[in-house]
């Protein structure tokens, strides 16, 4: 089967959404749906029908072939997989994750779409990702601010850099840590990177990967 362009699959899946909704898909339906003008809509219908995706008469709705149906299908999930990747992990509005899902179905593959999902799938539902989870839910919510470029988790901290606390995150259980406001250096890691030696008040203390992946610092 020939590979479909990126406008041809637009219309597939147009003819897809419209006859899961509407219960049909007409040409003027189609035309308003793209955005495009009748006869763009005519000539691609005309395509897909020597294709053999649709069945195509100017006097009925536009019905998808059972190989029709199947690409359509595909192009619709691999939508959906990028969508829910968009906005359920990475945090995107839905309208920007739908754009973005619109932007790039045509050049993922399925293979590349069944390891987003399993991604995906392993962030949302598996408890041993509920640490990661809050982890990225706090680091999107520093991406709009005015010095987003400076906030890092101590871990990412290289030796003799300097930071403010910026927030202690929740995947932080032990109560001895720095706090919001402190001032604090970085002055050693560990080899094993497994302890990270750290001076407030002019103090040094010893703190833990756990602690150090997810304190937030600001550099200055």
């Amino acid at each position: 089967m020939v590979r479909l362009s990126e406008s041809m699959e637009d219309y597939l899946e147009a003819i897809a959404e419209l006859i899961a909704v509407e219960g049909h898909a007409h040409t003027k339906e189609i035309a308003q749906k793209l955005n495009v003008k009748m006869p763009s809509v005519t000539g691609a219908l005309r395509q897909l029908e020597q294709m053999g995706y649709i069945i195509y008469n100017t006097h009925y709705p536009v019905q998808l072939t059972e190989e029709g149906k199947k690409v359509a299908d595909g192009i619709l999930k691999r939508h959906t997989v990028l969508k829910n990747f968009f906005s359920g992990i990475l945090g995107l509005p839905a309208e920007t994750a739908s754009e973005t899902a619109c932007r790039l179905e045509h050049a993922v593959d399925d293979e590349t779409i069944s390891r987003f999902t399993i991604f995906s799938e392993a962030i949302e539902l598996r408890q041993d990702a509920k640490q990661l989870q809050t982890y990225l839910t706090e680091a999107m919510q520093f991406l709009s601010a005015e010095d987003a470029e400076k906030i890092c988790v101590l871990s990412q901290l290289k030796p003799e850099e300097k930071g403010i606390v910026e927030l202690v995150g929740r995947n932080i259980l032990a109560t001895e840590t720095p706090q919001k406001g402190e001032t604090i250096i970085l002055k050693k890691i560990s080899l094993d990177k497994t302890v990270y030696t750290v001076e407030t008040d002019g103090k040094q203390r010893l703190v833990p990967v756990t602690i150090a992946e997810n304190l937030w610092i600001k550099k200055c």
